[in-house]
C-alpha cells in the first residue's frame, strides 16, 4: 500500500540513482561508487529502518563519500541537507563549528564576501567582522 507514498518514492529514487546507469542521476552517485546497502535492495527493510518520511524531508547521507545504510541515512529538511553538501565550509569560530555560509548570512554580511575572506586566508571571528567600508550599491 505503499507505492505512491512519499517514502516509497524516496527508496526507489535512491535505488534508481544508484544502480541504473540510465538514470540521469547516475553519473553523480551509482558512477562515483555511490550503493545501497544489501537490507536496503528491499523496500520494507527500508521502511523498518528509516520508518515513514516525514513532511517537509527527504532522504540525506551524512557523510557524503559514503553510501545509503541505516548508519548513514536520515530524513532532512532542505536547510539540513544544504549544511551537509560536499563542497560547504565549516569552521571554528568562538570554539563553535559554524557553516561558513549560515553565519555570514545570519551576522547581515554578504556570503561571497565571507568566502573571499575564508579563501584569502582570514579565519576565527574576524571572517565575519564587518567591512571597513559599506558596499558602493549602499549608498544607493
Amino acid at each position: 500500500g505503499h507505492s505512491y507514498s512519499p517514502t516509497y518514492k524516496s527508496w526507489q529514487s535512491m535505488l534508481t540513482r544508484c544502480t541504473n546507469p540510465r538514470s540521469d542521476r547516475y553519473a553523480a552517485y551509482g558512477a562515483k561508487g555511490i550503493t545501497v546497502c544489501e537490507r536496503w535492495r528491499t523496500f520494507e527493510n527500508f521502511l523498518a529502518d528509516m520508518g515513514l518520511r516525514p513532511s517537509g524531508t527527504s532522504l540525506d547521507r551524512r557523510k557524503n563519500w559514503l553510501g545509503y545504510s541505516k548508519r548513514n541515512c536520515r530524513w532532512a529538511t532542505r536547510i539540513e541537507q544544504g549544511s551537509n553538501r560536499h563542497n560547504i565550509i565549516k569552521t571554528k569560530i568562538g570554539g563553535k563549528l559554524v557553516v561558513l555560509v549560515s553565519e555570514a548570512r545570519r551576522v547581515g554580511l554578504l556570503p561571497r564576501l565571507v568566502k573571499q575572506r575564508y579563501m584569502s586566508g582570514w579565519r576565527g571571528a574576524r571572517l565575519l567582522a564587518p567591512p571597513r567600508r559599506p558596499p558602493y550599491f549602499a549608498s544607493l
